[in-house]
């Protein structure tokens, strides 16, 4: 039986929850054996340290790793380590850069990824937009690690579909509910443009919108701004648990439901097991909630 090692990045973070829960379901029907997941907080460092732990190992080392990178930092070079050790990989949700030199360096080794299209995800999050705030209107974007790619390539979807149509300011909110509120509550103190109307916000996942809307009602409550309170927030990963509740409770105006990643990675890997099958990367659609005729309606 083939071992797999789940490699992911915030414990806390309900979308990596279930991604774990996807995959331990999946790992079953495609006969692996999955490794307790190992989280690195953030941290590329910890990561990488779990990495080279699995190669000092004689024996007993995995079969495959499914990866969510890290932090910004990480770099081919322990994942070629790994295709040496004829370690099969496959990237999730944040994809590298360098995917596609790593492929070209070990062409018989399996160095595949599975993510949501995240440009559609901020083209998604657009249409969103369209029907929750004026042409003209200023519209503030919470976005995740500035250097994450998949940050930019969702905040780049958004101002492709939207750039035109609003003036939009991005805040760096880390990805997480405390940093997007601390974010949020720093550019009220010294922001540029503070004082202007706020529209909307959009938020590329829907825990930073949970900090965003208490940051809101904070600064509400400070300024006598009673609007703060009331401005719609549009999120990102759409959890039943999470972003949901939230558009159910009226806290979110909408959000995206994403794709899980994991249950096709562990496939791929069953599929290279099995035939020697390549794959490259495969990018699934993300989806608007409520649906947009829906929500128009």
């Amino acid at each position: 039986m083939k071992t797999v090692a789940l490699l992911l990045d915030d414990p806390d973070n309900q979308y990596q929850q279930l991604l774990v829960r996807e995959a331990q379901s999946q790992a079953a029907r495609q006969d692996c054996r999955l490794l307790e997941p190992a989280f690195a907080g953030g941290s590329s460092w910890t990561q990488l340290e779990t990495i080279q732990a699995f190669l000092r190992k004689p024996t007993g080392r995995p079969d495959a790793v499914v990866v969510m990178l890290a932090g910004g930092q990480m770099t081919a070079s322990a994942f070629a380590r790994l295709a040496k050790a004829d370690i099969a990989m496959a990237f999730v949700n944040r994809v590298p850069l360098w995917i596609d030199d790593l492929r070209a360096q070990f062409p018989r080794a399996l160095v595949a990824a599975v993510a949501p299209r995240q440009r559609g995800i901020g083209e998604v999050q657009a249409q969103h937009a369209f029907r929750l705030a004026r042409p003209g209107s200023f519209v503030l974007m919470v976005t995740g690690e500035a250097r994450s790619q998949a940050a930019i390539e969702r905040q780049q979807g958004f101002l492709d579909a939207a750039a035109s149509r609003y003036d939009v300011h991005a805040l760096d909110g880390r990805w997480s509910t405390e940093g997007a509120a601390q974010m949020v509550e720093e550019w009220f103190r010294v922001g540029a443009k503070r004082d202007l109307p706020l529209e909307l916000v959009v938020c590329h996942n829907d825990a930073m919108a949970k900090g965003v809307r208490t940051a809101l009602a904070r600064q509400a409550s400070i300024s006598g701004r009673s609007d703060l309170a009331r401005v719609p927030i549009v999120g990102c990963d759409g959890l039943e648990s999470e972003g949901l509740a939230m558009v159910a409770r009226g806290d979110l105006a909408g959000t995206v439901v994403l794709p899980t990643t994991t249950p096709p990675a562990l496939k791929i890997l069953r599929r290279f097991w099995d035939s020697g099958a390549q794959s490259g990367t495969i990018q699934l659609e993300a989806t608007a909630y409520p649906r947009l005729a829906e929500a128009a309606s």
